[in-house]
């Protein structure tokens, strides 16, 4: 017996054309979702090399140095004084340092200046500094946990300071209010990445 041959019927294209644009587009949206991880800071701006860089006298009280070891463990020093604190009582700490509510002669001075948009105020003395000394061997997650406290301490002073001036949060407050406040306590955070403490 002969067998007979049948026509295979032709696959219709269209679709396929539409499946491939879809798978496409799939990809293309998948693989570039970039997250962006880090820390939201700005460099300070390049000095000229004719410029010579002037040193600053800072007054020994106006210094919080915060020295994190290779065990991980966060050290304090004040005016020679080594206190070692944990993670959860760090933003306290540092908010505290920053305000210096009481006008505590071991927190920086307070001076009166003249805040754009709100007039003279008592506040902690421009001059302040918060210095992170980091070991070699200090894990990247303190690291990034240090630096997440720092960051919400800044970020409460700044709302207590909203909600006493204007009544509302930090984050709500027109860029030219926050200003205002970011003037009254301004960041001041200088790191020593690597630095090899004993």
């Amino acid at each position: 017996m002969a067998k007979s041959k049948r026509k295979v019927p032709a696959i219709n294209g269209s679709s396929t054309a539409d499946i491939a644009f879809i798978l496409l587009i799939f990809f293309l949206i998948t693989t570039s979702m970039d997250t962006d991880k880090g820390l939201k800071r700005r460099l300070p701006p390049l000095m000229p090399k004719e410029e010579k860089q002037e040193d600053i006298e800072i007054n020994e009280r106006n210094i919080m140095q915060l020295l994190v070891n290779r065990n991980d463990q966060i050290a304090i020093s004040r005016e020679g004084r080594i206190e070692y604190v944990s993670l959860e009582d760090l933003k306290d700490r540092v908010k505290l340092f920053i305000v210096n509510p009481k006008d505590d002669s071991q927190l920086p001075e307070k001076e009166t200046r003249n805040i754009t948009g709100l007039g003279e105020r008592t506040v902690t003395t421009s001059s302040y500094a918060i210095s992170i000394k980091n070991e070699v061997e200090t894990s990247y997650q303190m690291y990034i946990s240090v630096q997440n406290e720092m960051i919400k301490a800044y970020n409460e002073v700044w709302d207590e300071v909203a909600q006493k001036e204007f009544g509302q949060k930090f984050e709500s407050l027109p860029s030219e209010k926050q200003k205002c406040i970011i003037e009254m306590y301004p960041m001041h955070i200088t790191e020593t990445p690597l630095a090899e403490l004993s």
